[in-house]
């Protein structure tokens, strides 16, 4: 009787302490059930008018749709894309993402001294877009150097040579330039700007004569004429563009194609169902028409269907590419 009666004392005290447990320590898998439980931040690391932001806020509300609470963009730029990157890896509030790029991955390999590890302290959750990336000049200097080959020459002709537009040393549009021109030999100085629209601007004013930007976020000035585009970063010609050449075509170009793309993230600490509820609900968004057709024109890219899994995969693949060629190039973390 006094075993029985022990037995059932120790029943109802573990059944005691275990519901005690599950009110102070609700299940994550709960919680994952009912997230967003308040406001989602989508974190842009560049500023307000690129490719990213216009991307993050197509995609805004439509998720504010699904998920039943607001979606704000919100734009924190600064080093290459570093400091918005090193924000989203530091939240600890579940409902904190990032619309990142390879910029929001190379600083691991392109920064002496880096507070965070992207590749540990991010989890890829879905890649949204390719970009279409161009090799562009102005138009005068098209006047003089109308192809690609012609600006190489061009490039030559004087000491300085020309100047590169770009964003930053460690930026993918100034680490494609230099991946490319391994091959192509351009003579050329890079010159930085904090933003892509200031880039853009010196371009126009002959400040730089040559950049790789997206066609879509130099669009206007190409159909104006003011910026030319001489040669697509790709191993075949773009549908929307066919006028333009590939690099292949332009100067026989063989090596490595940098590939632009923009993708969700999330801190580490996120719980497994909410970076699937995430992919989920981004990939409907992919499989809707119409959605896909107003990112696809209005950012020149295709839109993926993707996965955690796949996203992370395509990752850790291209990061392995990316360091042998920094080795190739003998570059040097700053």
């Amino acid at each position: 009787m006094r075993n029985d009666c022990a037995a059932d004392r120790r029943r109802w005290l573990m059944h005691l302490a275990g519901g005690v447990a599950a009110l102070a320590c609700p299940s994550w898998a709960g919680a994952a059930d009912a997230w967003p439980t308040r406001p989602v931040r989508i974190v842009i690391a560049v500023a307000a008018g690129s490719s990213g932001d216009t991307l993050a806020r197509i995609l805004a509300p439509r998720l504010e749709a699904l998920w039943k609470q607001p979606v704000i963009v919100e734009n924190k730029p600064g080093a290459s894309g570093i400091v918005g990157t090193e924000y989203v890896a530091g939240a600890t509030d579940g409902h904190t993402l990032l619309l990142g790029t390879q910029s929001s991955i190379l600083p691991k390999f392109t920064q002496k001294t880096l507070r965070f590890d992207p590749l540990a302290d991010l989890v890829p959750v879905y890649k949204v877009i390719n970009y279409e990336m161009v090799i562009a000049t102005n138009a005068q200097t098209a006047a003089k150097a109308g192809t690609l080959a012609d600006l190489v020459k061009l490039s030559k002709s004087t000491d300085k040579g020309l100047f590169f537009a770009g964003t930053g040393p460690t930026s993918i549009f100034n680490l494609s330039m230099a991946i490319l021109n391994r091959s192509l030999g351009l003579r050329y100085t890079a010159v930085d700007f904090n933003n892509i629209g200031a880039m853009t601007l010196a371009l126009l004013r002959d400040d730089g004569q040559v950049t790789v930007n997206t066609p879509s976020a130099i669009k206007a000035h190409i159909e104006s004429g003011a910026i030319v585009p001489l040669a697509a970063v790709s191993a075949t010609r773009y549908p929307d563009r066919p006028s333009v050449p590939t690099l292949q075509e332009a100067v026989g170009y063989k090596g490595y194609l940098p590939l632009l793309w923009a993708g969700m993230f999330v801190p580490k600490s996120t719980p497994a169902r909410v970076v699937d509820r995430i992919s989920r609900d981004l990939l409907t968004l992919a499989g809707d028409a119409a959605v896909q057709k107003q990112i696809e024109s209005t950012l020149t890219g295709t839109v993926v269907r993707s996965s955690p899994a796949a996203f992370s995969k395509e990752i850790q693949d291209e990061v392995v590419v990316w360091k042998e060629i920094f080795q190739l190039m003998n570059f040097k973390p700053e």
